[in-house]
């Protein structure tokens, strides 16, 4: 467990430097979870926050499912400004999820002419939109939907739709159905192709395969909602009614550091590394590029060790990376 005792913990995700950032419905915000464990706030004074997806220049989309509309959060300023507003004429309850943002490039490398384009299930309409980076133009992607709340890109790049109808449809790009699932909310797309489904008629997360065959479930979850994936590809998820947040270790994590000071500016840094069961891939430690941190000696992490890293430095902090994660180490003065 991450955090617990919020009031109503909704979406996740990562922000362009690895900070997990969560939406509550009914604190009406956007928060931050630091490397040290404590929650800063990012925006208040939202109406029913939900969705929440970040853009290449770290500017943070939030659907307000209150108003009918994507808010935009400045990471610097955290001023908020509306992205897009969307007409709800029915009598259902706002836009919900947003996501993904489509890729820049091409497996050539080439740019792509929808290149971060945003992805917005429409969920009061029925209709998933994909809509300009800038918000100022949206096309249809697929309509006749009973209420879509979330969307993922798959390993072959169609699109995944969850409808609370009981539904996860595939676009490729006419609409299929993928799998059925009571009331899915989120969908999150691992690396190796897995899928994971948040279903609020069951209490569960479902991981199924590309096919949309049942792998495993974890069960007894109070309503959960959003889905997230870090640069590891391990499972973060919220539960609403719990007012949590937890992680699930499909890889590894990086625990807290010990810093051990030999000698004025120099220090000897111990990573730790949890592994998940059976996960035996090798990993690299590495540090930011700086000229002002010179490496006395390292020892690159094992099966069954993390490593040690000393160095020698006037920083007050130092970042180090394990594989794919990475975490900013202060130092004692």
């Amino acid at each position: 467990m991450l955090l617990s005792k919020l009031p109503a913990p909704d979406d996740l995700v990562f922000d362009t430097t690895g900070r997990l950032l969560f939406s509550d419905v009914n604190a009406g915000s956007v928060s931050m979870l630091t490397s040290d464990g404590s929650v800063q706030p990012v925006a208040n004074g939202l109406s029913e926050p939900e969705g929440i997806v970040v853009q290449a220049d770290g500017r943070i989309l939030v659907a307000e499912q209150g108003r009918n509309r994507i808010s935009a959060i400045d990471p610097q300023s955290h001023a908020v400004t509306v992205w897009r507003a969307f007409p709800n004429r029915t009598s259902n309850a706002g836009i919900d999820g947003i996501g993904p943002i489509l890729p820049a490039k091409d497996s050539n490398g080439q740019p792509l002419a929808n290149g971060n384009d945003v992805v917005v299930p429409d969920s009061p309409n029925g209709t998933v939109w994909e809509v300009s980076a800038d918000g100022r133009s949206a096309i249809s992607l697929a309509t006749g939907m009973t209420r879509p709340v979330g969307a993922a890109m798959d390993a072959a790049g169609h699109m995944l739709v969850t409808d609370e109808g009981g539904t996860v449809w595939m676009l490729d790009p006419a609409r299929h159905r993928f799998a059925s699932l009571p009331t899915p909310d989120d969908v999150v797309v691992t690396r190796d192709g897995h899928i994971f489904v948040t279903s609020l008629g069951d209490n569960r997360i479902h991981e199924l395969d590309a096919q949309g065959h049942a792998v495993a479930v974890l069960a007894g979850i109070p309503q959960p909602q959003g889905l997230a994936l870090d640069a590891a590809d391990n499972l973060y998820y919220t539960a609403f009614n719990s007012g949590q947040i937890a992680r699930v270790v499909r890889t590894y994590v990086l625990g807290t550091p010990t810093v051990q000071r030999l000698a004025t500016g120099t220090y000897l840094i111990c990573p730790v590394v949890r592994r998940a069961t059976g996960y035996q891939a090798s990993l690299s430690l590495t540090t930011e590029s700086n000229p002002g941190i010179s490496i006395i000696r390292e020892a690159q992490p094992g099966e069954n060790s993390s490593g040690a890293l000393e160095v020698r430095t006037s920083a007050r902090s130092i970042t180090i990376s394990i594989g794919a994660l990475s975490q900013t180490i202060a130092l004692a003065p």
